[in-house]
């Protein structure tokens, strides 16, 4: 008994410094629904961020400050800053060693979409240049068109997705790189009839994570994803699951 609540009294300044240290953190996101988006006030909500709340209140740390920027600044900030957490962020084989994780927020299929009156269908990787193929920068669909051979002059960068949503539809792009789940929800944004679009071809499946800066201490890794592990068993994020991903 004695030696456990001496271990336990070594272990606590450590968790104390981790927890102060997770508050110095930058927390960036886009507008990404139902994981990361605006609500009517302005301020960040989701599913991812609500968790991320969750952790939060797991790991000591007082509520921090959320910033929601454009997909390729906040990651180009990941990249340059050493204290960094950017959400959700699909961990790419092209990005694993690039970053630090903490997983899983939920899960993405990112595909082609295309406009039913056009019927294209896609069946290898290789027939991609032969369109022209809208894609948010740095996003992980367009990341995972360059890794499957995809013509890069033949890509349409758009700051936001629904930028490039509005490509596919005034004809600028024949086809758009995005998730699954967040090109439909564009879809409706834009009043369109998600019936009129059609999947030509599912380019990969993604684990959405948190992703650290790589300088972001193993110690800090760790106690968020303790926290987040605590959090994902908790009836509370079941609860979530349910408010933003009903099943259809």
């Amino acid at each position: 008994m004695r030696i456990w609540l001496t271990c336990l009294l070594l272990l606590l300044p450590w968790a104390s410094t981790a927890s102060a240290d997770l508050g110095k953190l930058e927390y960036f996101t886009e507008e990404y629904p139902p994981y990361n988006f605006s609500d009517e006030q302005g301020q960040p909500t989701g599913l991812a961020v609500e968790l991320l709340q969750m952790v939060w209140k797991n790991s000591g740390v007082a509520p921090q400050p959320i910033r929601i920027l454009p997909w390729a600044r906040g990651y180009y900030l990941l990249t340059q800053k050493p204290n960094v957490v950017l959400f959700s962020t699909a961990r790419t084989q092209a990005r694993e060693d690039l970053f630090k994780w903490v997983c899983p927020i939920g899960y993405s299929e990112y595909i082609l979409l295309g406009r039913k009156a056009q019927n294209i269908t896609l069946t290898a990787f290789d027939q991609m240049s032969q369109y022209k193929i809208s894609a948010v920068r740095a996003d992980a669909a367009e990341q995972l068109l360059l890794n499957n051979g995809m013509d890069d002059n033949n890509i349409i960068s758009a700051n936001r997705l629904s930028q490039g949503l509005k490509m596919l539809l005034s004809g600028r792009a024949d086809l758009l790189a995005t998730s699954k789940l967040a090109g439909y929800d564009a879809i409706r944004e834009l009043k369109m009839k998600p019936e009129e679009f059609n999947v030509a071809m599912v380019l990969s499946a993604e684990q959405l994570c948190y992703a650290f800066s790589r300088q972001v201490p193993e110690r800090e890794i760790t106690l968020f994803q303790q926290g987040l592990t605590r959090a994902l068993a908790s009836e509370a994020f079941r609860k979530l699951q349910a408010t933003y991903l009903p099943v259809r």
